[in-house]
């Protein structure tokens, strides 16, 4: 009788050996897979979020309760904000301003019935009326909340607290000749939840809801006599990568607690972005869309989330009204130059962007000095990824 023979031991696990690899191989495409449905999610996502954003803004603020800060006798306050006297970017015509920040508020009264934690105070008005004496402010607690140009500005002046309001309309004491005098409690109070800036939308009693998967901050200018709103929208995720329930946290003391702490604003007066790249040459196309940072250290370390600008696809609005996205960035100090997506791009000399004096400078354009992003992470320690920016008008 003939007898047929089994497998071997070793033929069998030659088998699970291949068929293993293969599993090995398969497997490895999923965490690939993952990454790009995430992205392509964000790609879409983003601009509906901003939309949405924008939509929200425009139900709760017109245009003409912004205001200019010739009205409270600062003309300095033209330049841009927060201790940056360093970068020299001239003064912008009269009733305009620089991107600006609403106030943060870091504590929540339970005297109120929305919630105050991380909600943005578009006009600063509970911190003006607090500094002024007012009703409004008076259970503020001004160590929690957050302001532009916090220290009042220029002391010859009327205080100005944040983004200028329009006094004319909001405070019917108001004489343009000779008083400067701020009345308390005339700035407009529109307050933003941080609810209102998630997407989907929660409410307070939200944590049987699903998790927003989206946030948004936003900064504002007068530019040109029109209010433009810069969006700027992220995702927060933990250490798993899921969402999470979110607010604002308060900055740190390197980067000034009473100041906004959402977009950061970065001081690039010592290297600014050029046209024309690393030469300033745009005929040399190679390095046209690279942009100077810091050069790659001996000693690696962790990009400071101030300095986060650098990070791969991360978005960036700067004081010319420019988005711009990098194509390559740096996670630490040894990597390589930055580079954009496109160009810095050259501008019109016009008052509006570069101040009289400098109209006719058409050759050496100061560059970008002041850029603004939402940082990889927070003060919290939680990861934020940068999905999408948009300059739109109010």
């Amino acid at each position: 009788m003939s007898t047929r023979r089994a497998f071997s031991l070793v033929e069998l696990l030659l088998a699970v050996f291949i068929l293993g690899i293969g599993i090995i191989g398969i497997s490895a495409l999923f965490p690939a897979g993952i990454a790009q449905q995430r992205q392509a999610a964000d790609d879409v996502m983003g601009p509906i979020v901003a939309d949405n954003a924008i939509a929200l803004l425009r139900t709760k603020l017109k245009p003409e309760w912004f205001g200019s800060c010739d009205e409270f006798f600062q003309p300095s306050d033209r330049g841009y904000p927060n201790g940056f006297a360093a970068v020299s970017l001239g003064q912008t015509i009269p009733g305009d301003w620089r991107w600006k920040r609403p106030g943060f508020l870091f504590a929540n009264n339970s005297a109120t019935a929305i919630n105050e934690l991380g909600a943005i105070d578009i006009f600063s008005a509970l911190y003006t009326s607090n500094m002024l004496g007012g009703q409004l402010g008076a259970s503020l607690n001004a160590a929690l909340a957050a302001t532009e140009d916090a220290d009042g500005g220029d002391p010859t002046g009327a205080p100005l607290y944040g983004i200028p309001f329009n006094r004319v309309l909001f405070d019917p004491q108001f004489q343009p000749f000779p008083s400067t005098t701020v009345h308390a409690d005339t700035a407009p109070v529109v307050i933003i939840s941080q609810q209102e800036r998630a997407y989907p939308m929660v409410g307070t009693a939200g944590s049987g809801l699903k998790r927003p998967a989206y946030f948004w901050e936003c900064m504002f200018r007068k530019f040109e006599g029109r209010v433009q709103v810069a969006i700027f929208v992220f995702r927060v995720v933990d250490s798993g990568g899921e969402p999470r329930q979110y607010s604002v946290a308060q900055s740190l003391a390197a980067q000034g607690t009473l100041v906004p702490p959402l977009p950061l604003i970065a001081n690039q007066s010592a290297a600014p972005w050029r046209v024309g790249g690393l030469d300033g040459n745009p005929v040399t196309l190679s390095d046209n869309a690279t942009v100077v940072n810091v050069a790659p250290a001996a000693t690696p370390a962790a990009i400071l989330p101030e300095q986060s600008w650098q990070a791969p696809s991360q978005w960036i609005v700067d004081e010319f009204n420019t988005v711009h996205r990098t194509l390559m960035g740096r996670r630490t100090t040894k990597d390589g130059m930055v580079t954009l997506t496109r160009p810095v791009p050259d501008h019109p000399r016009v008052p509006a962007l570069f101040g009289n004096a400098n109209t006719g400078a058409v050759l050496n354009p100061p560059g970008i000095k002041v850029p603004a992003f939402i940082p990889t992470s927070d003060p919290r320690g939680f990861t934020l990824v940068p999905i999408y920016a948009t300059v739109q008008e109010l």
